[in-house]
């Protein structure tokens, strides 16, 4: 598997290679020989040479064979390519390639690592600490379903010697008949962003979140935990889309574990608290209704120039400073996770103990949230606007027999689309919080139709729709 042929290399380089400017490659090819003619009782005789006598030259032929077969080692392989950062600029690259010899070119693996200049030994050793963690990844992207083991890479800078890493894979041989394979993979991690992308056989998703916000929301064990209760709660409402839409199990776990690790707050070695420890986020207080609130949201989203759920962020420098304490309120009233944007789109199938397909579909899943703030004038203080947007598209078919008839047209199809909007608006004077509320806007519409020879013989729907208003402070 992409596990084994994987396994050790890239970790081994990253801790051996101690060359600082140089560059190190190595090829490793399977060369088969070829064999003499079954008539032939000199190798030589069966190449002739421009006179047309045999060529007297065995070992060249030998050595021309050995340089085409590590030459195509490169040929449709799969790669991987991983540049790291550091601080005092310098740019490390490091390649993996290996080839099953299934897609042409040779069976082998090859690696090479560089760099742009001399590296310090601060620099070296931190290089070093990533070997375990791009190990760990490589071996999950590699099984047959990947999984995303990125932790003992997002924490990448932890001494302030790195200051950007970028891991890409590609892999053409991956096959249509075999259903979540890996296609390709990228993550880039830097001060300001932190993205990712998976494409399967199946599918895909995409991540993108705002690390300079994950660091600034979450100093301290308190922020911290509720950092993690944050992320518990919004996986839980992937759950509930991937329930209600039959989607991808395999696609769901892959777009749950990169929210997860990507938003998780930076390591603090006090803390003991495991990102999958199964905790929940508290139980939300009670609120008081709120009288009159549309109107009121109306004036303060006015204010806030709200333009499609999200609010034109001012530079922080042109408002008065917050203070920790004020800021630590603000942030209390709000979802608790870093600015972020994430999707996933895939196709599905749930089959018989024996095999066979019962049900097919595909499902398109996204959500997001934008955080801004500006100058109020009116209270001296600040406006904050937070937006989560929420969006679900899906449909399968499902056998009424033992196996999914779409050629013959019988079957149960099933379509979903639901979207969801939460709005929270955060007044503030120069020392306390004016006012803030939270407006939650919903849609749902569910339906099934009942085909036969492709024509609906029956047709049911459910839609739902919800606004709800609260008062938080």
């Amino acid at each position: 598997t992409l596990s084994d042929r994987w396994r050790g290399p890239g970790g081994a380089l990253l801790k051996q290679w101690a060359d600082p400017g140089d560059r190190y490659r190595q090829t490793l090819a399977d060369v088969v020989p070829a064999l003499p003619d079954a008539g032939a009782t000199d190798p030589a005789a069966s190449t002739p040479d421009a006179e047309g006598a045999g060529s007297a030259d065995p070992a060249a032929a030998a050595a021309a064979l050995q340089q085409q077969a590590l030459s195509g080692v490169a040929t449709n392989a799969t790669t991987v390519s991983l540049k790291v950062q550091t601080r005092s600029g310098q740019t490390v690259e490091l390649k993996i390639g290996v080839n099953s010899g299934e897609s042409g070119g040779t069976r082998g693996l090859q690696v090479e690592v560089s760099s742009s200049g001399p590296l310090s030994g601060a620099e070296r050793d931190a290089l070093a600490l990533l070997s375990d963690g791009l190990d760990r990844a490589l071996e999950g992207l590699g099984d047959g379903l990947p999984t995303l083991d990125l932790s003992g890479l997002t924490g990448f800078d932890a001494d302030g010697v790195l200051t950007g890493l970028d891991l890409r894979i590609d892999h053409p041989d991956a096959s249509a008949d075999r259903p979540g394979q890996l296609r390709s993979f990228s993550l880039q991690l830097g001060a300001e962003k932190k993205s990712l992308s998976l494409r399967t056989t199946s599918g895909e998703m995409a991540l993108e979140v705002d690390a300079a916000a994950t660091s600034r929301t979450t100093t301290g064990a308190p922020a911290s935990g509720r950092r993690w209760s944050a992320i518990d709660q919004l996986l839980q409402q992937v759950d509930a889309a991937a329930e209600r839409s039959h989607a991808d199990a395999a696609m769901t776990k892959s777009f749950q574990d990169a929210f997860r690790q990507l938003q998780a707050p930076p390591t603090d070695p006090d803390e003991t608290r495991r990102a999958d420890d199964g905790r929940r986020p508290d139980a939300d207080q009670g609120r008081e209704g709120l009288r009159g609130a549309a109107s009121t949201l109306a004036v303060l989203a006015a204010a806030n120039v709200v333009s499609g759920g999200a609010v034109d962020a001012l530079d922080p420098s042109a408002m008065a400073p917050m203070s920790d304490g004020l800021r630590a309120q603000t942030q209390s009233l709000q979802s608790g996770l870093a600015d972020f944007q994430a999707s996933f789109s895939a196709d599905s199938q749930r089959t018989s103990r024996i095999g066979s397909v019962q049900e097919a579909g595909h499902a398109e899943y996204r959500i997001g949230q934008t955080t801004g703030e500006r100058p109020n004038a009116a209270t001296g203080g600040r406006s904050i606007t937070q937006t989560q947007t929420e969006t679900l598209s899906a449909n399968f078919q499902k056998s009424r027999t033992y196996t999914l008839d779409r050629a013959g047209g019988n079957y149960d199809a099933t379509t979903v689309e639901d979207s969801k909007t939460v709005t929270t608006l955060i007044d503030t004077t120069r020392d306390s919080i004016a006012r803030a509320m939270r407006k939650t806007d919903e849609q749902r519409r569910k339906t099934f139709t009942e085909v036969e020879n492709h024509r609906a013989a029956s047709h049911q729907e459910w839609p739902d729709q919800r606004s709800v208003m609260e008062r938080l402070r």
